[in-house]
């Protein structure tokens, strides 16, 4: 594939566009351009100042709103593309939007934001209703979380006849209540109620005031439901499951149609990671603003956590996608047909890779 072939960033958009005119005009003879150029020459320098000054402004500030779905640290690797300066530099401007669980989904599905970072539960539901969207990085590809209850609460089995509390049905909070229900013999709407809660902060709000015996935690969620006094009864990231959680996920038609744009956010997101994985102080102060947490040791469990678990290279995990429809099949039986590599799409990352651009990043 040659220059002129291969998909292209934003940056390298500038780039081409010169290489592709000095390519189709190589036939004037350089005598003729020479007298063309002393005559034009000072009217073309002010003409190009003013071309290249409204190029910039369009190539080089692409706007774009990203819905995160989570007041969660596992949505920390969009932030710190964002307050890296990563974003503007690979000529996108983004506006980071608060859209809890799978309303995220549903704003990207209704063209009111260009990438959603999700999870691989909420894409999947998605996808398999009919939507046409793609996964194209991830942060995190693990299942991670715990349930916490009320200290009274000492197993669970205690838990019969109880409420626990997600953020919304469909999310990821949802998959991993039912892991937890199932490998304990609980059924759900028998044993126990599962009740949507809107978003992880209202999860242990709903524990502290009684309204819910139990619920779906992650960091710093967990350090707040562990201040409270509450008890970790279960830790999903011991199972080891290798799930597709925090990820990135945009149209079909957004893909095709600003596949630079898309391509350079996921080199920012790329960017984002390192910066989290290699500069604690800076990922604390943008946890900080995003969750909207000032307590220390919160953000700092937060940090530990997520630092031992974020990818470094963002790709989407296949295996993760699989086990994802696997727990869909019971529920929705054409998901055990759905093949997890109609749900991901993995040429922006292996395209960034091949280029040397993370082993350089890693490098430095």
């Amino acid at each position: 594939m040659n220059l002129y072939d291969r998909p292209q960033t934003l940056l390298e958009d500038r780039q081409y566009s010169a290489s592709r005119s000095l390519h189709e005009n190589k036939g004037v003879s350089i005598s003729d351009w020479r007298r063309s150029w002393l005559f034009f020459r000072k009217p073309l320098v002010m003409a190009l100042t003013v071309v290249l000054l409204g190029f910039s402004a369009e190539v080089f500030a692409q706007p774009i709103k990203l819905g995160f779905a989570a007041l969660s640290a596992s949505q920390a690797a969009a932030w710190m593309a964002k307050e890296g300066g990563y974003l503007s530099k690979y000529g996108i401007e983004a506006e980071l939007v608060y859209t809890p669980a799978i309303t995220a989904t549903q704003a990207l599905i209704a063209g009111e934001i260009q990438l959603a970072q999700v999870t691989g539960v909420s894409s999947a539901g998605a996808i398999l209703a009919g939507a046409n969207l793609r996964i194209v990085a991830s942060s995190l590809n693990k299942l991670v979380g715990s349930i916490y209850a009320l200290p009274e609460i000492k197993t669970p089995e205690q838990l019969k006849g109880k409420r626990v509390g997600i953020s919304r049905f469909g999310a990821l909070g949802d998959m991993g209540v039912s892991i937890f229900l199932e490998r304990f013999g609980l059924r759900r709407g028998t044993d126990v109620a599962v009740i949507q809660l809107g978003g992880l902060p209202e999860i242990v709000t709903a524990l502290e005031r009684g309204l819910v015996q139990a619920g779906f935690a992650s960091p710093p969620q967990t350090s707040r439901a562990k201040r409270l006094g509450m008890r970790e009864l279960f830790d999903l990231d011991t199972l080891g499951v290798e799930l597709q959680q925090t990820c990135i996920v945009v149209t079909s038609k957004y893909l095709r149609e600003r596949r630079p744009v898309v391509k350079s956010f996921v080199q920012a997101y790329g960017e984002g990671l390192h910066r989290f994985l290699t500069d604690r102080d800076f990922s604390i102060q943008v946890m900080k603003k995003y969750l909207r947490v000032d307590e220390k040791d919160l953000l700092d469990d937060a940090y530990a956590f997520y630092s031992q678990r974020f990818q470094k290279i963002p790709y989407p995990t296949l295996k993760g996608m699989k086990f994802i429809l696997d727990g869909m099949g019971e529920r929705q039986p054409q998901a055990k047909k759905a093949a997890p590599e109609s749900f991901v799409d993995l040429s922006l990352v292996q395209e960034i890779e091949q280029s040397g651009f993370f082993k350089q990043l890693w490098k430095n």
